[in-house]
């Protein structure tokens, strides 16, 4: 997943709609991608501890998958960072998003651990009784509005959001798909359960 935000991030055509905050806010402040994107993570983290009023297992991991995450994003953007012509951005857009997509099928197969900001959508979506993808899509467009806002405030530029946010939206979720059709070995056992949206076997490993 840190491979392919980056190589869209080399794009220069902007990022996924999640990954679009932390680069504002990384292209105003000193502050690293990765290090923008490990404070998201703390925060959606937070926001779960809210809207389920206590702390479990699973958030626990959301953090434990944030960190690693952030700085694996630093080094890969280190490594990283050609002068590509059009048709390598082209390709750098394709290959940065078919590896994301590759990176949320195994981590969401194992049914243990997401990054914070899914997780929360989740958490969301099970608490109120919201259908997932409704809640991602407004989260994904308060990420996009929130992003804006500070590059326009900042930079007076769209710099975080572009042509690679918008194909990462209409093509990540057909990676996914692809990869777990291809793959179906991917999906595991679920690693927790859940009774209902308030229950408490939340974070209660599954036999």
């Amino acid at each position: 997943m840190a491979i392919g935000l980056v190589l869209l991030k080399r794009t220069y055509w902007g990022v996924s709609p999640i990954t679009a905050v932390p680069d504002a806010v990384a292209n105003i402040t000193t502050l690293t991608l990765g290090n923008a994107t490990i404070i998201l993570h703390i925060l959606c983290v937070a926001l779960q501890l809210i809207v389920q009023k206590r702390f479990t297992l699973k958030s626990l991991l959301t953090i434990c998958v944030g960190v690693p995450f952030g700085y694996l994003v630093d080094l890969f953007m280190w490594i990283w960072n050609p002068d590509l012509v059009l048709w390598q951005k082209i390709v750098s857009l394709i290959v940065g998003i078919a590896i994301q997509g590759l990176g949320v099928a195994l981590i969401s197969g194992c049914d243990m651990m997401l990054p914070a900001p899914d997780e929360l959508n989740n958490v969301i979506s099970r608490m109120y009784h919201k259908k997932l993808a409704n809640v991602k899509m407004i989260a994904d467009a308060i990420y996009v509005a929130i992003a804006i806002i500070i590059n326009l405030i900042s930079t007076h530029s769209l710099a975080s959001v572009g042509i690679s946010s918008v194909a990462s939206v209409l093509l990540t979720g057909r990676f996914v798909g692809l990869f777990l059709k291809l793959f179906p070995r991917i999906r595991m056992s679920p690693f927790f359960s859940f009774r209902d949206a308030s229950g408490s076997s939340e974070g209660t490993a599954s036999s």
